[in-house]
């Protein structure tokens, strides 16, 4: 399935608009005006009815942790008091992401109203009222569990006795995420046909649209919801649809069209409710191989996330931690970057109100977790000051744990090679870093890759994907003894990149390329050379070396820099110049002239070791610590 990660298209239209259905509003009469919350003294005196009431006028007033004492107060004094389970469970979904204690509140409401008042249907407007959105807390509670199937039997007991406007929308998206497509089309259309809410349904029509390929009709519709939304004023939350939207242009490779489609999103009033606005902007930005800028919108996420400081980030922790993993991999910082991914592959991260699968993410991280490794395996070869007794271990265990991350990832991918459905690039759903992933295929047999990718090239008809197929292919045939056919392939695609737009595959490219040369040939150095332009750290981190010419280095400092990342030259007019300058201070007093990026740092050390480290910083861009703690 093709389908769209999108967020908040159910919690946001329902429960940040007034609406009868809303949990936060059910209990308070017209006339109700803002009350003082009295201390817990003055609460003793009340029934849990009349804290009922006050508690929905605090979430009126946007006072939700207030409210929630007062239904904590309530439940103390009348433990089955279902109007109090059901806005905890409502105050627990929206405002703190707590879905399993959500889901606990909201079957205890169901079954204190059904020892009540019996099972439906009933015959009082209240009771009618009371249960149909008890049913829909418990099926919204379900999905964000994961629970699709569970969900949609909730809604199917809805059906049977009522009918609200936000359910055609609900009903279609739980329809998706089981793969019932056709189906959720239907109920889709029918819903605006028959009026439902328009922002929710109008999203989820433009999702299925998208997930059948038929791109142009979803953009309109996207189109429509946008406009929807942002006709409501502060009540609208047009942030998810333009997210959708850009998601369909980045899929088509109109990249200026999805940045600026994510960019509106984040700059939304609802631009961080949930991650996905901030992350997608923070792909494209990686793609483009503008880290600086992907840093900053994961930066300004959390910083706008700030204001639900009730959330406990079971919504987006490990997303955020995978995407700010790879961009301090990238960015040379190997040590943050294991930190981060091994905090996202250990977090809980639901799916419910996203459509990524869970498999999926888990390959993600994976392979993203197998490539810090790797890449923190070669900074332990070079990197002269580390003691060189377990250095040598601890490179080794980090191999091996990339080896067996490789691996676990490969193996989720291609449980069903044919239904390898993320290999098509740039998978709406998929978590996966595409301009790197075919590091991850390496291993896979030649024919089978062949095979599917042949397959996926005839029927993508964007042009924009063709080069990342041909270098998955041209890599696979690089570590299988066809290196020949596997270099022309890689050359193909080099030629068929975009300048500005392809950027990190071209590096990844650039530097397979030198890969497949022999160590300082001319060929290599012209390829490492360039990849130094785009991502100098990017080199050191998959085991290459970089030629650098010396002028007047003592001869122990020339013996450990052939240790280290460099190949040394003299005489070739190399675009890295280490000199030795003047300093009796110092036993190492060196300037590091590099033409590639434009700057002359100053060496100053007393020790050989970290002299040739600090050479190595200066022309990598890296920065490095101790991995040793990384089980």
């Amino acid at each position: 399935m093709r389908n769209l990660a999108v967020a908040l298209l159910i919690f946001g239209v329902f429960f940040f608009r007034v609406s009868p259905m809303s949990p936060y509003f059910l209990y308070a009469q017209d006339g109700d005006i803002p009350i003082e919350i009295g201390d817990e003294e003055a609460d003793k005196s009340k029934s849990a009815e009349e804290l009922v009431r006050e508690a929905s006028t605090l979430f009126a007033l946007e006072r939700p942790l207030d409210a929630r004492t007062k239904l904590l107060r309530a439940l103390s004094k009348d433990p089955d008091n279902y109007k109090a389970l059901t806005m905890l469970s409502g105050y627990y979904l929206v405002h703190v992401g707590h879905f399993r204690l959500a889901l606990k509140y909201i079957k205890k409401a169901k079954k204190v109203f059904e020892q009540r008042f019996g099972k439906p249907p009933y015959s009082s407007e209240e009771q009618k009222n009371d249960h149909s959105r008890i049913l829909y807390l418990l099926s919204e509670a379900r999905l964000n569990l994961d629970d699709y199937q569970g969900s949609l039997n909730v809604l199917d007991t809805f059906r049977k006795y009522y009918y609200g406007s936000w359910y055609p929308g609900s009903r279609a998206w739980v329809l998706m995420k089981l793969g019932r497509l056709n189906e959720a089309i239907r109920v889709a259309r029918l819903g605006i046909l028959t009026g439902a809410e328009p922002g929710r349904t109008l999203n989820i029509l433009g999702i299925l649209l998208s997930m059948t390929g038929k791109r142009k009709e979803s953009l309109r519709v996207f189109d429509d919801a946008i406009n929807y939304e942002m006709a409501l004023g502060q009540r609208g939350q047009p942030a998810t649809p333009l997210n959708n939207s850009g998601e369909v242009y980045r899929e088509i490779f109109d990249e200026p069209r999805a940045e600026g489609a994510f960019t509106r999103a984040v700059g939304m009033p609802d631009g961080c409710e949930h991650i996905l606005p901030s992350l997608n902007l923070a792909i494209l930005f990686v793609e483009e191989w503008r880290l600086e800028r992907a840093r900053w919108a994961l930066h300004n996420f959390t910083n706008c996330v700030m204001q639900y400081p009730l959330k406990i980030g079971e919504e987006y922790q490990a997303l955020l931690d995978m995407e700010m993993g790879r961009i301090e991999m990238h960015s040379g910082h190997v040590d943050d970057a294991v930190k981060s991914l091994k905090s996202s592959k250990d977090s809980r991260q639901w799916f419910g109100k996203i459509g990524t699968d869970p498999d999926d993410l888990k390959a993600a991280i994976y392979i993203s977790y197998a490539q810090a490794l790797r890449a923190s395996a070669n900074l332990e070869k070079v990197y002269r000051r580390k003691d060189t007794l377990f250095r040598p271990i601890r490179g080794i265990t980090q191999r091996i744990k990339s080896w067996w991350y490789f691996r676990r990832g490969r193996q989720i991918l291609i449980e069903d090679l044919n239904g390898f459905e993320d290999l098509y690039v740039r998978h709406t759903d998929s978590m996966l870093e595409y301009p790197t992933l075919g590091e991850a295929l390496r291993d896979i047999p030649s024919v089978l890759l062949e095979r599917r990718l042949k397959k996926e090239m005839e029927s993508d008809d964007r042009k924009g994907a063709l080069p990342y197929y041909m270098a998955y292919l041209g890599e696979n045939y690089l570590f299988n003894g066809r290196e020949d056919e596997g270099l022309k392939l890689i050359e193909k695609a080099l030629r068929s990149l975009r300048k500005d737009r392809d950027v990190a595959l071209r590096l990844h490219l650039l530097i397979l390329r030198a890969m497949a040369y022999e160590e300082g040939s001319e060929e290599y150095i012209k390829s490492v050379l360039k990849a130094m332009e785009i991502g100098p750290a990017e080199v050191i981190l998959y085991g290459l070396k970089v030629p650098i010419e010396v002028d007047g280095l003592p001869a122990d400092l020339v013996k450990e820099l052939r240790k280290a990342a460099f190949i040394l030259r003299k005489g070739k007019d190399e675009r890295i110049i280490v000199s030795a300058v003047p300093d009796k201070k110092f036993a190492y007093s060196l300037v590091v002239k590099n033409k590639i990026k434009g700057t002359t740092d100053n060496i100053k050390e007393f020790y050989l070791k970290t002299a040739v480290d600090k050479i190595t910083e200066a022309v990598y861009s890296v920065g490095y610590s101790d991995l040793s703690w990384i089980d």
